[in-house]
């Protein structure tokens, strides 16, 4: 009698990798699970590029929302007139340079305009974080992981960013408000973009904590190292970046 078949049974085949709408849906709820698929996995362009072209759309959606919104506008160049005017009064510029900066100026805090911008700085932001993030990684993790493994770990979280600006959208016309994020400036009755206070606020923002959580998992796994370590360099970085940028155009 013939011995019985040894060939691996349907439970025993090996599982169907993840196809990459189940991947980029998947990485709000079970992001180890996408990491991990991806750990070992080669490169994959689509899995960086899909989100980031989703990201660019939701940032242009979000702009031209924004920017169509006339107490946006006034405030934005409430924010201008205040920061030129301390030029002048410490004498970086007279007052006629700076009326003539502010004239030349206009023409650019329009939605369209405004929308190519934030488009370019959702890209060359991606990946300059992705820079950031790779090169802590090779200080802290003794395996080499590629540059491309890492933006590929930023494009799959970066769904999180996506949710993002689809939630901040509603929150700008309700607010009125650039900074009107899921933060503390939501009890803000004006919340000010010259006003460091009101910057750091903005900050405390629960959504970008959810993505900074999502991206340190997926640091933690293609770089084999703790979660805690992932967590310090992820928020190190984009916090050190964001802190930077406030002390710097506010006062």
């Amino acid at each position: 009698m013939d011995a019985p078949s040894s060939s691996p049974g349907p439970e025993n085949a090996p599982a169907k990798p993840a196809s990459l709408v189940e991947r980029l849906s998947d990485v709000y709820v079970v992001p180890g699970e996408v990491f991990d698929g991806i750990k070992n996995a080669p490169v994959r362009t689509s899995n960086w590029l899909t989100p980031l072209v989703l990201v660019c759309l939701a940032a242009i959606c979000y702009t031209m929302v924004a920017f169509s919104q006339p107490s946006v506008a006034l405030a934005m160049k409430e924010a201008r007139v205040k920061a030129m005017q301390k030029k002048v009064a410490a004498g970086q510029y007279t007052q006629a340079q700076a009326d003539q900066m502010m004239t030349a100026s206009e023409s650019f805090l329009i939605p369209g305009v405004m929308a190519v911008f934030a488009v370019g700085v959702s890209v060359i932001g991606f990946f300059v974080l992705g820079a950031a993030l790779w090169g802590g990684v090779k200080v802290a993790s003794e395996v080499k992981v590629p540059y491309m493994k890492i933006i590929e770990v930023c494009g799959l979280a970066s769904m999180i960013d996506v949710a993002q600006k689809i939630i901040r959208t509603p929150l700008v016309l309700w607010k009125q408000n650039l900074l009107a994020t899921v933060s503390p400036t939501l009890f803000l009755d004006h919340p000010d973009m010259t006003k460091r206070g009101d910057m750091f606020l903005s900050m405390v923002d629960a959504v970008d904590i959810w993505w900074l959580v999502v991206l340190s998992v997926g640091v933690s796994k293609v770089a084999s190292i703790s979660y805690g370590r992932a967590a310090l360099l992820t928020f190190g970085v984009w916090y050190g970046f964001r802190v930077i940028a406030a002390l710097m155009t506010t006062s």
